[in-house]
């Protein structure tokens, strides 16, 4: 592995960061360290909030511990399987006009450092599920292997890696659900799988987008040709739509009128997940958009404040 990828971590554009041993650059802040753990990324795994929110059982007793504890294993083990991905896609990301400032790929942090991190990190992710139910460490196996799965083999396939992506989303709500003791509603899990499906394929619009047309030629690392846009686009607002109707169906369903009280106010949640999902569209043909649309969501003060909306009318649908 070291021989393989010695020669593309001291390219000589990056020079400047280059150690004598041709394995590690200047030394590392915190905030590299950070960067190599994508700790941002972690907000993905607040969806593990999800079930208890949505079954108003966020407050019963032992329940918001669960989540936490559930949620710090989730993210210990995602920037373990993160740090893997970045030594696998090490060749490709030094060629990539963004991805090639990485930790690793630009040679701040060694790859025998990375490594150790790495496994420090899946082993603390391990002790920590070991104080919730045996069903919440069966997810989490589930989760390392299909991330696994995806890192080697399922993102380099044409369409099988929005539907891994939209996968590991939807088993972040499982795993919540699993850590709370809480069943999972069909409905929750159709929509999400749907919803996430969608912002899988913006991913992939982006990416295309930033990437020089090749014709037919594939993209590298990756199981599509800069022609696909346009079937990615419309797969993925028909996800959208797809996912709003889901939310409907759910809303007139008996199973929510026994949890709120006045479920008809759940349903100024469509014209919301609209707007959340096809500005986010509209925004990626216009390539105004973040790489990461999860991350987008979080980090966007628009979003943020119909995500605030959203949760105080399930709030007020739960209390009057």
């Amino acid at each position: 592995f070291f021989a393989q990828h010695r020669q593309a971590l001291v390219a000589p554009e990056d020079q400047k960061f280059a150690h004598p041993s041709g394995l590690a650059g200047e030394k590392a802040g915190p905030r590299v360290w950070l960067k190599m753990l994508r700790v941002h990324q972690w907000a993905k795994n607040t969806l593990i909030a999800v079930p208890a929110v949505l079954s108003n059982t966020l407050m019963y007793a032992d329940v918001p511990g669960r989540v936490v504890l559930a949620f710090v294993s989730f993210s210990l083990l995602a920037s373990c399987i993160y740090i893997i991905n970045d030594l696998i896609d090490l060749p490709s990301d030094r060629l990539h006009k963004t991805k090639c400032k990485r930790p690793i790929a630009s040679g701040q942090i060694a790859i025998p450092h990375a490594i150790m991190v790495a496994a420090v990190l899946f082993a603390a992710s391990v002790c920590v599920s070991l104080f919730l139910p045996l069903a919440f460490r069966a997810v989490l196996a589930v989760y390392a292997v299909l991330t696994t799965a995806y890192t080697f083999w399922f993102k380099r396939m044409l369409l099988i890696d929005v539907l891994s992506l939209a996968g590991l989303y939807t088993i972040r709500v499982i795993a919540g659900a699993a850590a709370t003791l809480i069943d999972a509603s069909f409905w929750l899990l159709a929509f999400s799988l749907f919803f996430f499906l969608s912002l899988a394929l913006v991913k992939r619009f982006v990416e295309l987008s930033a990437t020089p047309d090749t014709g037919l030629e594939k993209v590298k690392g990756r199981g599509y040709r800069s022609g696909d846009k346009q079937v990615l686009g419309e797969a993925g607002m028909a996800s959208t739509f797809a996912a709003v109707m889901v939310l409907a169906l759910y809303i007139d369903s008996d199973e929510v009128k026994l949890i709120y009280g006045s479920p008809y106010v759940l349903w100024l949640l469509c014209p919301i997940v609209l707007y959340l999902s096809l500005r986010i569209w509209v925004l990626a043909r216009r390539d105004e958009m973040h790489e990461d649309p999860v991350v987008f969501l979080l980090t966007d003060w628009r979003s943020q404040i119909m995500v605030v909306i959203g949760a105080a009318l399930v709030i007020a649908a739960a209390a009057f």
